[in-house]
């Protein structure tokens, strides 16, 4: 017993948790303009329209796990797991008619998705799935609906091929009148401008089942389909006078039923661009016939504002070059205290080029017909100049079941006549302008029609900016212009001749009418002298002889002359060392006309590595900027020599007498060779015979008179930084 109600129990919550509740739905993928790395690069939401009446609550899920997979061989590329963010009743023209036998609700699951290119970039694309039972019970139309579940299926192109999935309109009505005609307005909207293309097609059911509510990697290029019931096929999926039909252009559901019933239907929106398709998506939904008061449709007519002429729905209406682009709307409703809305919607042109005045909610009083009226924008143009194709359309208010009514029109235009703008100079001759000179000139351009010009430049096959032009784009309407200047440089002297191109468009419609000018501008060179360099060395030559006691120093001007006044640039180069490792400085220097730089030295033993004398070449070069670059150079040698070595040895008269009488008064050494950079004086020291130091002089010009020391033998060292002598000295008093 225990077991038979633990088994019931079981059962029961499988029937509530799988319990039949599915109304229709939709997948879309739309990309993130932003996408943050690694929180997904797609949004994608499954859109669930859910029986609030018959369905049990407990078969509301709070979230799905979409699967994703790869057309070609269906290999599983990812899930994702997508929270509920939405639910509220759908929404009804008028809520008052609303019947309390149907209620549906819209349910809303969302989440990003990665879909990288390096992963999603199969050309035969991919699809996105979602499989769940059950169908609502009391559907008419299907072989066991409370047994069977929907597929909500989409397929999207390669992420490689930017695009959104279509957007379906918001579902606004759950009834439909028996023998009442009934429009509705299934229709997607398209972000990139795609076309899109509907279709009726059989309900999937998939592999659900009430056991298996939610099947998962199953995925499939041929899903099992509903089994209509005994009477109903895909050509007449809601039985009538006027089956239920779907627009392929415009998505309008159509139907004038002759029975009453609940029924499923699915409509397939496929999506082209240039001709290939790219995706495809799948929306189902279901629709109540019932026996109601007889709501009559409202009445709209369109006629030609001059002649009063009604149009028919199968007219092409041909408007001539200049003739008015505006027709009367004539409307009414049977129903008297009905509301009725008019609006319009484009086939093949933009809505929002057809200018109707709001007519919204116009309370219909008499039986009087009403009259408003609406113009089409100069700029409608349609592919390969078919005709325009729109809809206006009437809606009332009425219950259960508003009516709508659409007036198909389809308008051909001739060829608006557009005169070519003009386009002229203020030149009186082809102009040749001096390397150095500027040319100045204007371009104009003019419309009869007064449209909206763009006036620009281009060279013939080169860059203006290369060759020193600038010509700013400009617009204006009816007229414009703008001023050309050109400051030739080198690489436009080089040409000889430039051939400019003006183009002034005009802007009707988005599609440009235009004119070309083109302007041969000759460039020429002007005499151009050779500029000069001089230094203030006679010859360019000068020898230096160190004197390691003082600071070295030697300095000469350098000096560049242009007589063009051209600019000028001089420069200095050692040949062969750097001017840092030997204290030379030069500052390279610019200048118009006249440069002037002064050459620095600062020479040291050290220079001479050893030697007696050393070489060193200096080269001074000026240049000016003419683009023929002529230029002068001069050598300076400088010659660094040391002072010359003189051997001699210290031969000095070393006794003196210090008597007094003038004559051999004092010791000296004489002449003592002048320092360089072998050899430097340092001291001159005498001692006496015990070695004690007596005369001690760092002067080389000295003379010692014996102080007081006595008579005898005394011994002298002279030192220098190479070597040092030494002898006697004989002092007698």
């Amino acid at each position: 017993m225990k077991r038979l109600i633990l088994f019931v129990f079981f059962q029961l919550i499988t029937v509530l948790s799988f319990a039949s509740h599915i109304v229709g739905g939709e997948i879309e993928v739309v990309p993130l303009k932003n996408p943050v790395a690694g929180n997904g690069t797609h949004q994608v939401t499954l859109s669930l329209y859910f029986d609030a009446i018959n369905g049990r609550t407990a078969a509301e899920d709070l979230s799905i796990r979409l699967q994703v997979y790869r057309k070609r061989d269906l290999m599983f590329m990812g899930d994702v797991n997508c929270p509920q963010v939405y639910r509220q009743p759908i929404k009804y023209v008028d809520p008052s008619c609303q019947k309390g036998d149907l209620s549906t609700l819209l349910m809303k699951y969302s989440s990003a998705i990665d879909l990288s290119a390096d992963k999603f970039s199969d050309p035969e694309g991919y699809m996105i799935v979602w499989e769940r039972c059950c169908r609502n019970t009391i559907i008419t139309n299907i072989q066991n609906p409370s047994n069977v579940g929907m597929v909500f299926y989409t397929e999207f192109a390669p992420v490689t091929i930017p695009n959104t999935t279509p957007h379906f309109r918001d579902i606004i009505a759950d009834y439909v009148c028996i023998n009442q005609n009934f429009e509705m307005d299934f229709s997607a909207t398209d972000a990139d401008g795609d076309s899109l293309v509907y279709s009726l097609v059989v309900p999937w059911i998939g592999n659900s089942s009430p056991q298996v509510s939610n099947p998962t990697n199953s995925p499939s290029n041929n899903y099992k389909e509903a089994s209509w019931v005994t009477g109903i096929s895909i050509d007449n999926v809601i039985p009538g006078e006027i089956p239920l039909r779907v627009d392929a252009q415009t998505g309008v559901l159509n139907v004038k039923p002759n029975k009453l019933g609940l029924y499923v239907f699915s409509v397939m929106v496929e999506e082209f661009r240039k001709g290939k398709r790219i995706g495809r998506m799948k929306r189902d939904f279901q629709l109540k016939v019932i026996d109601c008061i007889f709501n009559s449709p409202p009445v709209v007519l369109v006629a030609n504002q001059s002649s009063k002429k009604f149009f028919k729905d199968t007219d092409v209406i041909t408007l001539k070059k200049g003739e008015k682009r505006c027709f009367d709307i004539l409307y009414t409703d049977p129903d008297l205290k009905q509301k009725v809305t008019l609006s319009a919607k484009g086939v093949n042109i933009d809505t929002k080029k057809i200018i109707l005045p709001s007519t919204a909610n116009v309370e219909i009083t008499s039986k009087d017909t009403l009259k408003t009226s609406f113009c089409l924008d100069e700029c409608i143009i349609t592919k390969n100049n078919v005709p325009a194709e729109f809809f206006i359309n009437i809606s009332d208010n009425g219950c259960p079941v508003p009516q709508n009514r659409g007036f198909r029109m389809r308008v051909q235009f001739e060829e608006n006549q557009n005169t070519k703008p003009n386009l002229t100079t203020s030149l009186l001759a082809n102009p040749v302008v001096t390397y150095g000179d500027t040319l100045k000139f204007t371009v104009f351009g003019n419309d009869i029609d007064n449209d909206t010009l763009q006036l620009s430049g281009t060279g013939r096959n080169f860059s203006l900016g290369n060759y020193g032009f600038s010509f700013p784009t400009k617009q204006g309407l009816g007229s414009v212009n703008s001023i050309l200047q050109f400051i030739p440089n080198c690489e436009a002297l080089k040409q000889k001749q430039l051939l400019l191109d003006f183009i002034v468009k005009d802007q009707r419609c988005g599609v440009s009418t235009q004119t070309l000018y083109s302007v041969p501008v000759e460039v020429k060179g002007k005499q151009n002298n050779s500029p000069t360099v001089l230094t203030t060395l006679t010859n360019n030559t000068a020898e230096y002889i160190l004197n390691p006691n003082i600071n070295n120093e030697f300095t000469f001007n350098v000096n560049s002359q242009d007589i063009d006044n051209e600019q000028l640039t001089l420069t200095g180069t050692p040949k062969g060392f750097e001017f840092k490792n030997v204290l030379m400085s030069f500052e390279n220097k610019e200048g118009r006309g006249k440069v002037s730089s002064l050459f620095t030295w600062k020479p040291t033993c050290f220079m001479l590595g050893g030697k007696e004398s050393r070489e060193f070449i200096v080269n001074f070069a000026t240049k000016d900027n003419n683009c023929l670059q002529l230029q002068d150079s001069v050598s300076v040698k400088l010659i660094l020599k040391d002072n010359v070595v003189i051997d001699n040895p210290i031969q000095p008269f070393n006794t003196f007498t210090p008597d007094g009488d003038g004559k051999n008064d004092y010791f000296s050494l004489g002449a003592i060779p002048e320092d360089n950079c072998k050899r430097q004086f340092k001291k001159f020291e005498i001692v006496n015979r015990w070695g004690k130091s007596i005369f001690l002089t760092y002067e080389r010009n000295f003379i010692w008179t014996g102080d007081n020391e006595s008579s005898g033998d005394y011994f002298y060292a002279l030192t220098f930084s190479d070597e040092v002598y030494k002898g006697v000295i004989h002092l007698v008093r």
